[in-house]
């Protein structure tokens, strides 16, 4: 099996305005999914009289499940402007858009579903990870190179996600 470069490039899209997409100009070296099981003591263990203060009626160790919690994801996003592309492009354009996910979309408008950020879904090729659907959660951006106007050449994007089938606007009535 022959290694071949990537055809297909990770790309973060809203699914409320489908024009709004920001596509990797170099495909993430790595990806982070995390998955976190909430798990707690039982109220029972903290009462007096339980066998070895340990919450199992056997002196064995209880836990209860408190419920499904969604992943998160993280990854770092490389928008480069000046290496190989024979001139200077400025980068704030890919990352204007980043920020225009991760921003409420009208926070004046009287439709509750536009008085949020952008709901979102990560592709990366058809055949790897599945479709994740999701809002970012944070959004963090390094500029490294400028041109001599003070236009940004590079900059490294971190974006983290959390995943979500479905999101309303808190206090949704």
């Amino acid at each position: 099996m022959s290694f071949e470069p990537a055809k297909a490039k990770l790309t973060i899209g809203s699914l409320d305005k489908t024009s709004l997409t920001v596509k990797a100009q170099y495909n993430p070296k790595e990806l982070q999914v995390d998955q976190s099981v909430p798990w707690k003591k039982p109220d029972s263990a903290n009462k007096t009289g339980s066998q070895g203060g340990s919450g199992g009626g056997d002196g064995g160790i209880a836990l209860e499940f408190t419920g499904a919690e969604g992943r998160s994801m993280s990854v770092e996003l490389l928008f480069d402007g000046y290496e190989g592309s024979g001139r200077s492009v400025n980068v704030a354009g890919q990352v204007a858009i980043l920020e225009e996910l991760a921003a409420v979309m009208d926070p004046k408008s009287k439709d509750e579903k536009k008085r949020r950020p952008h709901h979102c879904v990560i592709s990366w090729g058809d055949r790897g990870l599945p479709k994740f659907q999701c809002v970012i959660e944070s959004l963090s951006t390094k500029y490294s190179m400028f041109s001599s106007e003070g236009q940004p050449l590079r900059a490294t994007c971190t974006v983290k996600l959390k995943e979500a089938t479905s999101v309303d606007k808190k206090g949704k009535k």
